[in-house]
């Protein structure tokens, strides 16, 4: 299956998750933020829901530790009551659903596409399981120490069995005019389930495929790195957003035969994105 439909159908999958979560727990979602009155020049109710449709055009790593890139395009959206502020989202966030939240801190549920690896996107892998794209569902919690500020906590966990995965990042949000500037570190952590998954090989595999070793990856830290996003708000209707991030593969993700044979310890991923956000009422 190409990388777009992959995503396509990946992202579909976690919307789906979204919109049960809300189905079930928006009575949870009530947040102490200061009140909005208008969008886009009209009132707002108590009833009524900005949902925001976004297409997404990235170029990422082809699988996890690889040294070539892919194209992948998908669509997503948030959601939010109309009478709450709009909340800042960094592009690499999960989809998440805020149970609760206000000024200082929030949480709720979350979910991650996690793209595969397939021989077919690179002959090197011969002999080596392949590995299923997946949704990684999970949870997260946001503090905002400052008003500028972010921190950020996400643990999931892949449908695909594929163990847990942690992320941990921090952005200094700065708004001028109608431009938002963010940026700041990361930090991605696996269980063993995970990293072996993802980084371990065989000694079947290692025998078949001739350029690698046998190896078990123990969890740990997977990756330290940076992201950042520019945003410009065209209206309250329109946004547009470029971005990129960049991970250096620590622990044993960076120790793997699959990365040292024929990877890369550098991963990086740029993208853009389009937003058009509109008002309706539940």
């Amino acid at each position: 299956m190409s990388g777009s439909r992959v995503a396509f159908a990946a992202t579909l999958a976690a919307s789906a998750l979204g919109v049960f979560a809300l189905s079930s727990t928006s009575a949870l979602a009530q947040s102490s933020r200061p009140y909005e009155t208008t969008f886009a020049g009209e009132p707002v109710g108590p009833n009524d829901w900005i949902l925001t449709i976004k297409g997404n055009a990235q170029v990422t790593p082809q699988y996890q530790g690889s040294d070539k890139s892919s194209f992948v395009a998908f669509p997503s959206f948030t959601i939010r009551r109309a009478t709450e502020p709009k909340r800042f989202a960094a592009p690499d966030d999960g989809v998440s659903l805020t149970f609760y939240g206000n000024p200082l801190v929030s949480f709720g549920v979350v979910a991650a596409y996690q793209g595969g690896r397939y021989y077919q996107d690179d002959r090197r892998l011969y002999g080596l399981s392949k590995i299923n794209w997946t949704i990684e569902p999970g949870v997260f919690v946001e503090l905002w120490p400052t008003e500028q500020l972010r921190a950020r906590f996400e643990i999931r966990h892949g449908l695909n069995g594929s163990g847990f995965v942690g992320s941990v990042g921090l952005d200094w949000v700065q708004k001028i005019d109608r431009f938002t500037i963010s940026g700041g570190p990361r930090v991605v952590l696996a269980d063993s389930g995970y990293m072996d998954k993802y980084y371990g090989v065989t000694p079947y595999e290692a025998a078949i495929n001739g350029r690698v070793w046998p190896f078990k990856a123990d969890g740990g830290v997977r990756s330290v790195g940076a992201a950042a996003a520019v945003s410009y708000d065209w209206s309250d209707e329109w946004n547009a957003t470029v971005f990129g991030r960049y991970d250096y593969l620590t622990g044993d993700a960076g120790k793997s035969p699959i990365v040292r044979a024929f990877g890369s310890r550098n991963q990086f991923s740029v993208g853009v994105t389009a937003a058009y956000s509109f008002k309706t009422t539940w």
